[in-house]
């Protein structure tokens, strides 16, 4: 197919390192819709081309590969980029190269604060996430002593922001702020920090692998936390990782996968069931579902296609589709995207 029949998306993801779990959901998650899509004929004739470039996420990388999409590719548009210190590193190239960047996998503030650049986010805000943690900790499970752990990066300060902000609104602090660096499991450092605390819980900030290794840290000095973290961790990862019975809540940004009755959840379940490499899980799903906004939101400019129509209906799409009003639960008067949570079996 030629390729003014075809419509390109970039997209930069971590398929190697510590967060490669993470990665390799959203891009299944994607695929699994667009190749029914282009089994289907495509978008009025035109195939979706889905290039994919791994950053192991680490910054320096994600810009060289959104230049290469940019100036090498020439894609459309930028999609489900992975990460906050990523994204955040492709700022000056968004603002220059005025090439869109759509459904993130990152709930940062500056995504959802009037950008100088195309962005259209379908996820809760990580300031969303934190009040339903402190929610969650403070009026219903009655911590006053909550600690911190932190991925030492962008990711970590913005959702760190939005934490000590919530806390404060109940009158509190956090107990202590530990930090880790990124791509490491080390943890041992803020675990001690933390093991010398009144905390009783402890919101954990950062990847599955890191997350999981301070949990056995905590539990083999018996300190007795109950801990939460955010949708970034990929929760299916992080629980693979625990001990059998380890009490964990995960804010997560999309219903549960398994269990949800929308018509799109039905229609995912189907099709992951056909890939008996895939399994079905919050991450998988959200990807799917970022193909699928992306897929009707073109799908509106019938042979007009364009960046500008895209970037006008894409809104309209979340606004007036039934299967995702009905997904999101979303109504003329609420159209927040809602924040969901996920337990450790």
């Amino acid at each position: 197919m030629s390729e003014q029949h075809t419509i390109k998306l970039g997209m930069s993801i971590a398929l190697t390192g510590p967060a490669q779990g993470i990665g390799k959901q959203l891009y299944d998650g994607a695929l699994l819709h667009f190749n029914a899509i282009n089994n289907e004929g495509g978008i009025a004739g035109r195939r979706i081309e889905l290039i994919v470039m791994d950053d192991g996420y680490e910054p320096n990388r994600t810009v060289h590969n959104t230049r290469q999409f940019i100036y090498t590719h020439n894609v459309d548009v930028l999609f489900g980029f992975m990460g906050t210190p990523t994204t955040a590193a492709i700022r000056p190239l968004l603002e220059h190269s005025k090439v869109p960047l759509l459904m993130p996998f990152t709930g940062a503030d500056f995504l959802h604060q009037e950008p100088k650049f195309h962005v259209f986010n379908l996820r809760a805000s990580y300031r969303d996430e934190a009040n339903e943690h402190i929610k969650f900790l403070i009026a219903e499970k009655e911590h006053q002593n909550i600690a911190l752990l932190i991925q030492a990066d962008e990711f970590g300060i913005t959702v760190e922001k939005s934490l000590t902000q919530a806390l404060a609104r109940q009158g509190l602090k956090p107990t202590v702020i530990s930090r880790f660096k990124r791509n490491s499991n080390d943890v041992e450092k803020a675990h001690e920090q933390i093991k010398e605390t009144s905390a009783t819980a402890v919101i954990m900030i950062g990847t599955y692998e890191p997350l999981a290794t301070f949990i056995r840290l905590a539990n083999n000095a018996k300190l007795g936390l109950e801990f939460t973290s955010v949708s970034f961790v990929s929760s299916k990862e992080l629980f693979a990782r625990l001990e059998p019975g380890q009490a964990v809540m995960v804010t997560e940004v999309v219903p549960d996968p398994n269990t949800c009755q929308a018509k799109l959840c039905k229609q995912f379940r189907r099709r992951v069931k056909a890939h008996s490499e895939l399994k079905i899980d919050h991450i998988l799903f959200e990807g799917y579902l970022n193909a699928v906004v992306f897929s009707r939101a073109a799908k509106q400019c019938k042979a007009d296609y364009s960046q500008q129509c895209l970037l006008n209906n894409l809104p309209n799409v979340l606004e007036h589709d039934s299967d995702l009003k009905t997904l999101f639960g979303l109504t003329t008067q609420q159209k927040k995207l809602p924040v969901y949570r996920s337990y450790s079996p």
